[in-house]
Formats: structure tokens, sequence, C-alpha cells
């Protein structure tokens, strides 16, 4: 299909690569060019054997990201109603593991620490006494920092309080997309939206909020995650975007599409995702990102690996579902 082998070449996969893919291989495609000096990045390219309705539920529907992802510990809807959340979307929110050593660190939580916190809610923390004080603080820092974001957009990510000066990891994001050259070609309204949100919906546009808690380096990790998606040209575009993320990394977005093969036999999804982190910046920082896009790159295959097995799996058990009497 045209369409298809036109934005596999134009993602930087030879013909080669789109053949294995064709037949059923996950490619990775190596890095991008990066937005900023905190970056790392990763493009895959991969067959699904699923329809394309189907292969698009992984992304919005209620995420099925804890049977691919082993870092992930937990995960919840967000406003599932299209409304502005309450504390109770919030509610399995935890603070495991490590419970005692992720108490200290938010009630001494400063500038520059482990954590990704505004001025205002360092000093939010510092009141709490207590482990079920801390939680209850993060649960309404994570409930404001949704509303914001879906007030205001990229704009009303509140900026992360550092040593020298705040970083603002709306304007990362919005880099990031900047950065990107095949979205504002193939799909420039979904580039508008995701540039502007809220402001310019498309009509055919989906769109899901959740939180995950993930473990990484023994401690917990929560995001807040915006999934839009839409039809675009006989296939489907959509993106992840972590607007928030308390710790570990400052931002994330990944930006893909899932377009049909020729025949008609499964789909082919196309996946690229920037990742923000202080980690790689600084002396020695192009070797740094160097090491950790293959570290990411090779993760995000082993993920979407597994990702490909479980959408087969929901796949044919819908299908199963249908020839029932």
């Amino acid at each position: 299909m045209a369409l298809l082998d036109d934005i596999l070449h134009e993602a930087g996969f030879s013909d080669s690569d789109i053949a294995d893919v064709k037949l059923g291989k996950l490619h990775y495609g190596g890095s991008l060019d990066a937005a900023s000096d905190k970056e790392l990045s990763v493009k895959l390219a991969f067959h699904v054997n699923a329809k394309l309705q189907n292969a698009k539920g992984i992304f919005l529907d209620s995420p099925k990201k804890k049977d691919y992802d082993p870092t992930v510990e937990s995960l919840g809807m967000i406003a599932e109603d299209g409304g502005d959340g309450s504390l109770e979307d919030f509610s399995g929110v935890k603070l495991t593991p490590n419970e005692k050593v992720m108490d200290k660190l938010y009630q001494k939580a400063a500038p520059g620490s482990d954590l990704n916190l505004s001025k205002d809610e360092i000093a939010m923390f510092k009141k709490c006494k207590t482990h079920e004080e801390v939680e209850n603080c993060l649960r309404q820092v994570l409930l404001d920092r949704f509303r914001a974001y879906k007030k205001g957009g990229l704009a009303g990510i509140k900026p992360y309080a550092r040593s020298k000066k705040e970083f603002f990891p709306g304007d990362e994001l919005k880099s990031q997309l900047k950065a990107g050259k095949i979205l504002p070609k193939r799909s420039p309204a979904f580039n508008k939206f995701a540039l502007e949100y809220p402001n310019h919906k498309p009509d055919v546009m989906e769109e899901s909020f959740f939180w995950v808690n993930s473990v990484i380096d023994d401690k917990p990790t929560i995001a807040l995650v915006h999934r839009v998606g839409m039809p675009q040209d006989g296939g489907f575009v959509y993106m992840e975007r972590h607007f928030y993320l308390s710790r570990s990394h400052n931002c994330l977005q990944g930006i893909g599409a899932a377009l049909p093969v020729d025949d008609g036999a499964g789909a082919v999804v196309l996946y690229a995702t920037r990742t923000s982190t202080d980690q790689v910046s600084g002396f020695g920082g192009s070797a740094k990102r160097a090491i950790g896009n293959k570290i990411m790159g090779g993760r995000m295959a082993e993920n979407f690996e597994r990702a490909r097995e479980v959408l087969a799996a929901a796949a044919a058990a819908n299908e199963m579902e249908k020839l029932k009497v």
C-alpha cells in the first residue's frame, strides 16, 4: 500500500525494513532528531494480527498497559464521563513500594530534588505529618494538575522547581511536537490540536485520561497520561502524552499511526516516542543519550512485542464472541 510505504520511508525505514515489518517482524528504527539536550527517543514499526478497529483499542480504551509493561504497578481512568475529574479518580494512587522512603522524599522535597513539584506543591507537602497525609496531598496535586492541563493545555502545566531555574514541561512537549516532520505533513488537523489542546478539536477525535504508577528504581513514579486518536486516510493516528511525571523523567510524548496492510491481514503500527530527562543533559550528554536511546529502544521493543500478543489475543477473543449464537 503506497501510503503505508511512503510514511515508513519518511520515518527512515528502508525497503527491506518495511518488507520485514509486513511479514510480522518488529523493527527498531533507532532514535529521532533530538528536540533538546534532555531527550531520549525511539521509533518502532510492527505488524499486529488484528483489525484496524481493534488495533486502536489498545491505545485509547481502558488501558491494557499493565498486561505488557512489567514496570506498571497500578493504573486508573480519570474523568471517564468527560468532566473535570474528582479525588475519587485517584483513590487507587498509593506510594508503594518503599512507603517510608517516599514519605521522607515528599516531606523534605526541595527545588532540584528527586521529585517533580512546583514551589507551591513543595510547600503543601512540607505540612504533611503522616503517610496518609502525604498520599492525600499527592492525590490533590494530581487532580489539580489534571484540571489545569484540561483547561489550559500545555500552557496550563505548572513548572517544576529546580535549583537554578524552573523547568516547563509544556514548553518541552511543544518543542517535541515541532521537531517532528511527519505529523504536520500527514495530519495537520491532529498536529494543530496536539499543539493547541484543548482548542481546535476535530469532530472525529477520541480521547481518554488515566494515571499510572510505575516502579522505577524501586520507587513509585506517577504519570498523568492523555491519549488522543482519530481516523486518518483509512488508518488511525494517535498520541500518548505524559503531561506530568512525579520523578525520574520530566515528560513523555509518543506519536503513532496504525495503517492497514495491502491484503487486509491486520495492520502495521508506527510509533515514535520522545522522553525528556535531566539525567542525559550536561557534561557527557551526547554519550549518555546514545546509551539511553539504545536501552530505551530495547525496553520499548520488548513492551510492544508483549503488546502485540495482548492485542492479538483480545482480537481473537472478540472474533470468537461474535461466533457465539
